[in-house]
């Protein structure tokens, strides 16, 4: 697990990937693009490109809500991750702001916090239907925010996405999922010591 932050600036803003982060969706994401390409009748590589492509056209809506019905189900049976709901208290004690950042559906990621008790740690839940892209879902919390990039920390189990990120200048850690209990823990902990008590 690594960090691009530097431990003398102040970090204002945590935004959190959903799957791999705040939660382990089990999902055969093959089989899911497989599905969309019949949908749609085409060859789709990637989901995350398909929805930059396609992002605001009905086509987008068609493989869009035929995921989430995917999602729904795997977020239904999903469990919050060790140790995050610790840290979320933990932020709210220094006052630090948190947002989701997710390429799953409002609904998913609304449903399975609610579900949990876990809304009312999150200033905003910005999804794919709102940004077709991790990197635009952070520009958009650099936008409604006013903060300066390097008061921003992403959370993230994706090196692309923390590799595109990282051209906003945004601090970046890279989480690594499906480690055990002890190892999670002290992942939370290196990023709760990035975040400078003082915010």
């Amino acid at each position: 697990m690594e960090s691009s932050v530097d431990k003398t600036r102040k970090v204002k803003v945590v935004a959190l990937d959903f799957d791999g982060v705040i939660t382990n969706l089990d999902i055969d994401w093959n089989a899911a693009i497989r599905q969309a390409s019949v949908l749609v009748g085409q060859d789709i590589k990637s989901l995350l490109t398909f929805y930059e492509k396609y992002y605001g056209t009905s086509i987008f809506q068609r493989v869009s809500g035929e995921m989430e019905k995917i999602e729904f189900e795997a977020a239904r049976k999903a469990q919050v991750s060790h140790s995050v709901e610790e840290f979320l208290r933990k932020l709210s004690q220094k006052k630090v702001e948190a947002y989701v950042v997710s390429m799953q559906s409002f609904n998913v990621v609304k449903s399975f916090l609610d579900r949990h008790e876990l809304t009312r740690f999150f200033k905003g839940i910005i999804t794919r239907e709102r940004c077709p892209s991790k990197k635009a879902q952070v520009e958009r919390i650099l936008k409604e925010t006013g903060n300066s990039p390097e008061q921003i920390l992403l959370v993230d189990d994706s090196k692309r996405n923390i590799s595109l990120c990282r051209e906003l200048h945004v601090a970046c850690f890279h989480f690594q999922r499906n480690k055990d209990l002890n190892e999670t823990e002290q992942a939370w902990i290196k990023v709760l010591n990035l975040i400078d008590s003082e915010t």
